[in-house]
């Protein structure tokens, strides 16, 4: 077992910069809950690697200590004045993806995840985010556009190996298509709707969305929120053939 130390010397710790950024309103909850129950960090310690010389300040010229897991026990105790306990993990062991999945249990948003593998310098976490940054769209519906609707993917988003399988000029010209029901669906970037629209995209081939935009400007009221995708296709296929001579295009 590593030996747990103790101490009130805060500075010879550092929060690393590939880590989540400090959010105020946690270290309120995590200060409240201080309070609560008392100082736990002899039961469950900060985890920090051997001293770093990159962290190194003028007060420790040799380095400070990364703190691995437990910047928010770090920040918390630091402003009660309280003692810190934390253990060295000499080998680096724990690996900065590691890092993330201790967080599966700690409610890391879906930016958390974003914006720590980006600083990691994951370059398709930095297309993922740019994209959504630039598109405005939630990550549920990005993550489903650029890399499936599928458990596996929102695993792999959170696990650090995010792949993305469409391309970024294609996911543009889709985001389109869905921007132009705007007009007349205030639900248009539902996760559901957005999922309906992928599947009828990707899957049939005589789709013309022209002609969806057409049928739009006189059937837009009948356009309705719907319970889930499979609904919604439904719905889009019914009002895509309305009145429409030939045969109808399915979209299921």
């Amino acid at each position: 077992m590593p030996r747990i130390h103790k101490t009130k010397n805060y500075d010879q710790f550092a929060i690393i910069d590939w880590n989540r950024d400090i959010v105020p309103t946690h270290v309120a909850k995590v200060m409240k809950s201080m309070h609560q129950i008392g100082n736990i960090t002899d039961l469950v310690p900060l985890i920090v690697w051997p001293k770093d010389k990159k962290y190194a300040d003028s007060k420790n010229p040799e380095g400070r200590y990364p703190i691995i897991d437990g910047q928010y026990r770090f920040v918390s105790l630091k402003l009660n004045s309280d003692v810190v306990h934390y253990v060295i993990d000499e080998s680096k062991r724990l690996s900065p993806e590691d890092v993330a999945h201790l967080q599966v249990s700690k409610n890391w948003a879906w930016n958390d995840y974003m914006n720590y593998y980006c600083k990691l310098g994951k370059q398709q976490y930095k297309i993922y985010a740019g994209f959504k940054s630039k598109s405005g769209w939630s990550h549920n519906c990005v993550i489903i556009l650029l890399a499936g609707n599928t458990k596996g993917a929102m695993s792999s988003f959170k696990e650090g190996s995010l792949r993305i399988t469409r391309t970024i000029e294609e996911a543009n010209k889709i985001i389109e298509m869905i921007n132009d029901f705007s007009e007349y669906f205030s639900y248009y970037k539902a996760r559901s709707f957005v999922t309906a629209m992928l599947r009828i995209i990707d899957l049939v081939p005589e789709y013309d969305h022209n002609r969806m935009m057409q049928k739009m400007q006189y059937l837009s009221e009948r356009l309705v929120k719907c319970p889930d995708a499979e609904s919604y296709v439904l719905l889009l296929e019914r009002l895509y053939n309305f009145k429409s001579t030939g045969n109808p295009v399915r979209f299921m």
